[in-house]
C-alpha cells in the first residue's frame, strides 16, 4: 500500500522539462543551438554591453554633456510681493512670517532658504515682516507704510 504522500503529484503543465540544446538537427535546436552561424554572437564568451551601437555613434558621445548639480546650490524661496502682503493685512494677519503663512494654509511647503519679500505693487497697511530676504525697495516701502521689516536667518 502507498501512503496518500507518496502519491501526491504537481499540477499538470506546472512542471516542465528543461529544454536541451544541440541534440541533433531534428531536435530543432542542433548545429548551431539557435546561435545563428558565425560573427561574434555565436561564440562562446559572448558578452553584450548596453554602450556598443555597430559603427554608428553611440549616444553617450552623441549627447552633451552638462552639470546637472547647479539645482542642488540655488536658493529656493517663497516669495511675496507687496500686493500679497496687503491682501494679507485686508484679512487682518499683522505678523507675517513663514510659519503663520504654512499654519494657515497659504503656501503649501517650507523651502530650503525661507521667504523673500519683492516690491511689486503697494503696501498702505503698518504690517510686521519676518522674512529671510527683503529687495532693498520693498524694505523702504514696509518702513514708510508704518510696519518693520526683521531680518530672519533661518
Amino acid at each position: 500500500m502507498t501512503s496518500a504522500i507518496q502519491q501526491l503529484k504537481p499540477a499538470q503543465g506546472a512542471v516542465k522539462k528543461r529544454f536541451k540544446k544541440g541534440r541533433g538537427i531534428s531536435s530543432g535546436s542542433g548545429k548551431t543551438s539557435g546561435r545563428g552561424h558565425r560573427g561574434q554572437k555565436c561564440r562562446s564568451g559572448y558578452s553584450s554591453h548596453g554602450r556598443r551601437e555597430g559603427g554608428q555613434t553611440p549616444m553617450y558621445r552623441r549627447l552633451p554633456k552638462r552639470q546637472l548639480n547647479s539645482r542642488v546650490n540655488r536658493k529656493e524661496f517663497v516669495i511675496l510681493s507687496l500686493n500679497d502682503l496687503q491682501d494679507l493685512a485686508d484679512i487682518n494677519i499683522t505678523t507675517i512670517d513663514l510659519s503663520s503663512l504654512l499654519e494657515k494654509g497659504l503656501i503649501k511647503k517650507s523651502t530650503k532658504w525661507g521667504l523673500k519679500i519683492l516690491a511689486d505693487g503697494e503696501l498702505n497697511s503698518a504690517v510686521t515682516v519676518q522674512a529671510a530676504a527683503f529687495s532693498a525697495s520693498a524694505k523702504e516701502a514696509i518702513e514708510n507704510s508704518g510696519g518693520k521689516a526683521e531680518l530672519v536667518v533661518e
